[in-house]
């Protein structure tokens, strides 16, 4: 799959701050890291005696193939196979993938469009999909015809009388990419495996998403770091902020470590589906705090491209809660709705 957003996983002494500290006790720690979907993954469990190493990997990895066999652009998934798909007929997918879509297109729907799954053809026009290197920027006539297949009316998910779900284009060069939401789900998926077989002391982390609940080995709150996007350019790390999720979701979009620059302009992966451009506003990364890491998702990226000021109005208007870190004279800022507050307070 593609490189997701990326506010990647730093470390899991970035991730969970309390659980790294050095004079936190040795007990009932089991961790696992590795790389799934183009990207890394860190899961702790902690307290329990009913998973070891190898059977937490096993979960892991069962949770993050599901994922993967759904929506993968590289691999022989549902999606890659919808886009290969060159009809307006309808085309049958599972249980799963439609509720994903359904659940997703919802958020998508609140945010105006700002998050797009058509996005594609100008992801890969500015050179940022799959296969393309971004080198220069395409000609407005490029960009026009590129947008005509993208847009939220350019498919319909449809349910027949037995519960049958079919994805239809309007046009047969339409496709979907839902990588975007791929950690999100990725850790939901994980975070339920675990707590049906009754664990409630864990953290999952994958790439910029993460689920946890409970406590760490020091019997405190899990605390996360949202990256510094100054540090992460210079060094290649560092925390802007520390927050503490109180066993919510978390996830983070930001623009700043996959774009090209033209002529003294940089030109960012996150792109605005009504413009066909990449974003020019000076907001750098979005995190957002939810029930599920698949609606963070799902929302931190449309709501970074929609810019500071208007996502922090609709967060206002909808009691979301969302944290936004921009450049104001040089310098980097933050703002936060209302419903952030409690986040940031950690016991």
């Amino acid at each position: 799959m593609k490189s997701f957003k990326l506010a990647l996983l730093l470390s899991l002494c970035v991730i969970t701050v309390s659980a790294c500290q050095k004079d936190a006790p040795k007990q009932n720690v089991v961790n696992v890291q590795g790389q799934t979907m183009g990207t890394y993954y860190s899961v702790s469990v902690f307290g329990q005696d009913k998973l070891d190493a190898e059977s937490l990997e096993a979960e892991a990895n069962k949770a993050f193939s599901q994922v993967i066999n759904a929506i993968s652009t590289f691999d022989d998934s549902e999606i890659l196979r919808f886009n290969n798909f060159k009809s307006t007929e309808p085309f049958a997918i599972s249980p799963y993938l439609a509720s994903v879509i359904e659940e997703s297109r919802r958020e998508s729907l609140r945010l105006g469009g700002a998050m797009d799954f058509t996005v594609g053809p100008l992801v890969d026009l500015w050179g940022f999909g799959p296969k393309a290197k971004p080198t220069v920027s395409p000609t407005q006539e490029q960009i026009d015809a590129a947008k005509k297949l993208v847009g939220l009316d350019k498919y319909e998910l449809r349910r027949d009388a037995l519960g049958n779900a079919y994805l239809v284009k309007t046009n047969p060069d339409v496709r979907l990419d839902l990588s975007t939401i791929g950690e999100g789900l990725g850790a939901d998926l994980l975070a339920s495996r675990l707590q049906e077989l009754g664990i409630t002391n864990y953290i999952v982390s994958v790439a910029g998403a993460s689920r946890s609940l409970g406590y760490n080995a020091s019997n405190k709150e899990f605390k996360i770091g949202i990256e510094d996007p100054d540090l992460v350019m210079k060094q290649g790390s560092g925390i802007y902020s520390v927050i503490c999720p109180h066993g919510q979701a978390v996830s983070t979009a930001g623009s700043y470590r996959n774009y090209f620059e033209e002529n003294g302009l940089r030109y960012s992966h996150i792109i605005d589906p009504t413009t066909g451009k990449p974003i020019t506003h000076k907001t750098v990364s979005v995190t957002v705090v939810g029930d599920t890491a698949a609606k963070t998702d799902a929302l931190d990226t449309g709501l970074l491209v929609l810019g500071k000021d208007e996502a922090i109005k609709w967060a206002q208007r909808n009691d979301e809660a969302i944290y936004v870190i921009y450049v104001e004279d040089g310098k980097l800022k933050a703002a936060h709705s209302r419903a952030f507050e409690k986040y940031l307070k950690c016991q």
